[in-house]
């Protein structure tokens, strides 16, 4: 390109009226428009994310001073790293200017991180159509960068143009078309099944908090943690909203049926394309397939609109996307580096994921090594090298020969009315969502909170949780009949010393609040509620654990009776025998300890 561009480099989003209206009109102007290449978009997540974000924003005008070129880039702390401002909230990023102008914007964009010192350049969902990856690569090389670009996502679509219709009724041919009708019945038995949309940031407010703590309960469900139990994500998503929603371009859509919701989408209407790009539904109706239903619903809604011609829905390959795609879209992440050698480094590391991911088992094992590798750089980091290789030191040994002894506990407490500082709440997968909220930069927390929601919907269990006056979760336990309890201290299942008696198990105070006896006053309140049901609470713990052993002595449990398991590598027995009756003297259980 012969005309001459103006490159200015601002360090943030400004908050300029001006900027953003000639922003988006270039937006408008470039081919394939996209929601997450809007002024909007770029704003809302430096809003959200400007204490780990630093924006490096490049800002082309022409000899008319008309803006023709946009790049919305990020840096690291150091400045030798940079990404798209959007990579981890856009499921599209790409470099904003007319294809007449893209190489030399592109070039300009270069050779002006060349010479503030950046070195690695990470371009993440970058549309595989896009003529910006041609121009990188005829243009990175003059700037001193090396390119290397593989696929990122398929995204799938429909397009509304390729739907079947019904002849008679122009209506689009939907996948199990029977199955749909029999849920939908299912679901609007009490009302009829219909589609609701917020899009004003007056409609949406008030329903935004359901929306994100039934995403939140979704993924623990499927043993994962939403990206929604951050903070700055949630932020993110309200910003976007309050920006978006003064054109109409967000919509918070939801499947309901009077005053029952059964799924969601926060999603957007932009040019001719209707995103579906956060959606989740109520898991305790996982039967009838909600998230399938609001989806089938929207496109037969879309369909009949005139100005709408694609539906993408967006990153990640599930399967229900598949029933409904027509087409799809590609996506690569693009790597550049200023070294030769991180260069090659990066292309050996794609073909090493990729031949692993032809061979599943290996796969599996490589992932499971990581793991382990991690939590002993997390434990390493939190107890210091020394105490971790004391630990390791005597994993080994027992590996080889161990004596664990385990003391059970019977309820012996008085009735007592539960404190009004503090209350029992039975848990649930929403009550799971709130303490994943309260705990997003707890690690260790999140684990087991991803385990409880594993366990509620395996069944046969009850879990609580105690919280105090502002519904922060204190502490965590659960309990299940006491009959054949598996026992991982002993690796073996136990016996009930009578049939009404019950076993409290996996308690848990996250690290920031113990020290404050949360674990004796929770296994208490559940024991005394227990009794009131007529069971028999009981509880145990290792004889290695002092804490635990104090925090049951102060809560009015008592020791009754211990079991050892004594293992010599993969042969172990266990001694002792659990009393036929649970009135147990204690002089008797010291023998047997």
């Amino acid at each position: 390109m012969n005309e001459k561009l103006r490159l200015v480099l601002l360090r943030e989003i400004p908050e300029d009226a001006e900027l953003r209206q000639n922003w988006n009109a270039l937006v408008a102007r470039v081919d394939r428009p996209q929601v997450f290449y809007t002024y909007e978009w770029s704003l809302a997540v430096q809003r959200a994310y400007h204490s780990s974000l630093h924006p490096l924003l490049f800002l082309a005008y022409d000899e008319q001073e008309s803006l023709c070129g946009v790049a919305a880039l990020a840096v690291d702390p150091k400045g030798k790293v940079g990404s798209f401002l959007c990579a981890n909230t856009g499921d599209y990023c790409d470099f904003l200017s007319l294809s007449e102008q893209k190489h030399g914007f592109v070039a300009e964009v270069f050779g002006e991180l060349r010479k503030q010192g950046m070195q690695d350049i990470t371009l993440t969902n970058l549309p595989a159509d896009s003529n910006t990856l041609a121009a990188i690569r005829q243009t990175a090389g003059r700037s001193g960068y090396r390119c290397f670009a593989r696929t990122a996502y398929e995204c799938a679509q429909v397009s509304l143009e390729k739907v079947e219709r019904r002849p008679e009724e122009n209506k689009p041919v939907l996948p199990r078309k029977k199955m749909l009708r029999r849920f939908l019945n299912a679901m609007g038995r009490d009302a009829p099944v219909r589609l609701d949309h917020a899009r004003s940031w007056e409609a949406i407010n008030p329903i935004l908090p359901a929306f994100m703590q039934a995403h939140v309960a979704r993924f623990l469900v499927t043993g994962r943690i939403s990206n929604l139990a951050r903070p700055e994500r949630r932020v993110f998503l309200e910003e976007l909203a309050k920006l978006l929603s003064e054109s109409g371009g967000v919509a918070l859509t939801r499947l309901a049926a009077g005053e029952k919701i059964f799924a969601w989408n926060y999603g957007f209407q932009f040019q001719d394309t209707w995103f579906w790009y956060q959606p989740t539904f109520d898991s305790d109706l996982e039967k009838y397939s909600p998230g399938f239903c609001l989806l089938s619903k929207l496109i037969e809604e879309a369909a009949d609109n005139p100005a709408l011609k694609i539906i993408d829905l967006g990153l990640g390959a599930e399967e229900y996307k598949e029933r409904f795609a027509n087409q799809s879209r590609r996506t690569l992440c693009v790597k550049l580096s200023s070294s030769a050698a991180g260069h090659a480094r990066e292309i050996v590391r794609y073909r090493a994921a990729s031949l692993v991911r032809n061979w599943p088992s290996l796969e599996v094992g490589g992932r499971h090594i990581a793991s382990r590798l991690l939590r002993l750089k997390e434990q390493a980091s939190h107890e210091g090298l020394m105490a971790t290789v004391a630990r390791l030191a005597r994993w080994s040994g027992e590996f080889l020969w161990s004596k664990d002894e385990v003391f059970f506990f019977e309820w012996r407490g008085s009735e007592k009315p539960e404190s009004g500082a503090t209350r029992l709440e039975r848990l649930d997968a929403h009550q799971l969502a709130s303490a994943a909220f309260q705990y997003c930069d707890d690690a260790q927390t999140l684990a087991y909170l991803l385990r409880a929601a594993a366990r509620l919907r395996g069944g046969g269990v009850e879990g609580f949780g105690l919280m105090d006056g502002e519904g922060k979760f204190l502490h965590f336990a659960w309990v299940r009949a006491f009959d054949g309890f598996f026992l991982s201290e002993l690796n073996a299942k136990v016996d009930a010393p009578s049939p009404d008696s019950v076993m409290l198990f996996d308690c848990w105070t996250p690290s920031c609040v113990r020290g404050h006896g949360y674990y004796a006053l929770t296994v208490a309140l559940m024991a005394r509620r227990l009794q009131r049901d007529g069971k028999k609470p009981w509880i145990f713990s290792a004889a290695r654990n002092l804490a635990s052993l104090r925090g049951l002595e102060k809560s009015g449990f008592q020791r009754c009776y211990s079991l050892v398991r004594k293992r010599t590598l993969t042969w172990q027995r266990i001694q002792g025998e659990t009393p036929k009756s649970a009135e147990v003297p204690a002089a008797r259980a010291s023998a047997r300890a």
